[in-house]
């Protein structure tokens, strides 16, 4: 039999006996994670003094959104912000929000949820199991999509240069048919782990899928980007890959696209620019960064 859905007189939805309530969750950055109830009516978010829910970001306008629950769902209005309002990575005038969605401003990633007020507090860890690749441990597809969005709307404010590095393990294939699939999984660990130590503390590191790697560098120039690049590529030359006191031989290969935030629509155009950029590098003799 179905939950019976019942409105109640208050600021709560009964779904059969149990009531729950909408939150705003702050999901990202970590180190603000909040979760806030809302009532029924309308609350403006922003980081101004008069904003209802205040966010020390300096990309987000002093009254950048509003928030508003009917008792039935809750809806985000754009105020006229400066760098815009996105829901799950989509540029939103008006829209009713559901608990799969993320809203973002400036660089902070939120949600609605509906919850049980006797329920334990919404959990980081469930979220950092969702945002994470459960091999390497670092930003999954998903996360890498929803977070490069608050870099692209910062390098668009700034006029700096957003840099999109694709990165490929050269012949894994062939150290997986070598050496097997546990070793294949100890090389995309290392080399993750690898990558994670070299890259600034500002920039993302995603798995794309397999063995392909995504590095967004903000705020350098493409020259800087491409050096950043190349120590990459000979961290990885230089580093011993071994499995079963055997040496592994691993290389990437890398591929750069760069412009400035003004001049890209949304970052999957940088993406598949870096993606030809890095099958130019594989044809080329692999090991190698072109830009």
């Amino acid at each position: 039999m179905e939950d019976e859905t019942i409105m109640s007189n208050d600021n709560t939805i009964q779904f059969d006996q149990m009531v729950v309530h909408p939150h705003l969750i702050v999901l990202y950055p970590q180190n603000q994670f909040a979760q806030i109830p809302l009532e029924r009516g309308t609350i403006v978010l922003g980081r101004g003094q008069d904003a209802d829910i205040r966010f020390e970001d300096e990309l987000v306008s002093r009254r950048h959104c509003a928030l508003s629950f009917d008792g039935g769902s809750v809806t985000v209005e754009d105020l006229g912000s400066t760098n815009g309002t996105f829901v799950d990575g989509n540029f939103v005038h008006k829209q009713i929000l559901d608990s799969d969605n993320r809203l973002q401003i400036g660089k902070m990633v939120l949600k609605v949820a509906y919850k049980d007020p006797s329920e334990e507090a919404f959990s980081r860890e469930l979220y950092e199991a969702a945002t994470k690749d459960p091999l390497t441990g670092i930003l999954n597809r998903q996360a890498f999509a929803e977070r490069s969005a608050g870099e692209l709307v910062y390098a668009r404010r700034n006029d700096t240069f957003i840099n999109i590095v694709m990165i490929d393990i050269d012949n894994f294939k062939q150290v997986n048919d070598t050496w097997g699939h546990q070793c294949g999984d100890l090389v995309l660990k290392e080399i993750a782990r690898l990558l994670s130590d070299e890259k600034r503390d500002s920039d993302l590191l995603a798995r794309y899928g397999g063995e392909e790697f995504l590095l967004l560098m903000n705020g350098i120039t493409p020259e800087d980007a491409k050096k950043r690049a190349e120590k990459l590529r000979s961290t990885i030359e230089r580093h011993i890959f071994s499995w079963m006191d055997t040496r592994i031989p691993v290389t990437i290969s890398l591929g750069i696209s760069s412009r400035k935030g003004a001049d890209v629509s949304q970052i999957a155009d940088l993406i598949a620019e870096s993606d030809k950029l890095l099958y130019v590098a594989k044809g080329n003799g692999k090991n190698q960064v072109v830009s």
